[in-house]
């Protein structure tokens, strides 16, 4: 598993380095009832206060599909246009192409949750830098493989089995595109594979 509150804190980090430490970010933040998701805000906020030269113009909440989160960025973007940074503590309006049409990664960047398949355009565009990837086969894996030592082999293990995130950026992205492979997915465009 991955640490909220971290996760919360590792995207605002990489959102300041691509920010140069200045300028308006937003949060987007999925469900505003979900606990996982209000610590990755608080996560977000606890970084952003590290860094003076960084406002928060609003944490944005919306519906967790693909496109009322890429609405929910449209609408707060054209409400405040002097947003420059997203702070995406999830991924899911990058599931969708919307937003490489809406925004201008000259004016905005984005660092989100997530790195799978539908995101990889926005790592390729520039508009989101930089990628968090959570190992999600890996939590199978090694889910049963604990429940296999625990059960089966009586040994004792631990009780959390903390996670660290995968950073993804043009320069890794043919080696995470390949992993990802790996793992099974198989809606991958060829282009990313055959990336160095």
């Amino acid at each position: 598993m991955v640490d909220d509150v971290k996760t919360g804190e590792a995207v605002m980090r990489e959102l300041a380095l691509q920010m140069n430490g200045k300028g308006k970010i937003a949060i987007l933040a999925g469900n505003q009832n979900a606990p996982n998701l209000r610590k990755r805000v608080e996560g977000v906020k606890l970084e952003a206060a590290k860094s003076p030269g960084i406002s928060i113009a609003g944490t944005f909440y919306h519906i967790e599909t693909p496109q009322d989160a890429a609405a929910e960025v449209v609408r707060a973007q054209n409400a405040n246009p002097q947003i420059q940074g997203w702070a995406m503590i999830g991924g899911w309006p990058l599931f969708t192409p919307s937003l490489l049409s809406d925004l201008d990664p000259k004016k905005v960047k984005i660092v989100a949750v997530d790195a799978l398949p539908p995101e990889l355009p926005y790592v390729e565009k520039g508009l989101a830098p930089v990628l968090l990837a959570q190992p999600t086969y890996l939590w199978g894996k090694v889910s049963v493989e604990t429940i296999v030592d625990k059960v089966h082999l009586q040994k004792d293990v631990p009780q959390i089995i903390p996670m660290e995130l995968v950073r993804v950026t043009k320069d890794n992205l043919g080696t995470w595109a390949r992993q990802l492979k790996t793992w099974g997915f198989s809606d991958i465009p060829d282009k990313y594979l055959s990336m160095p």
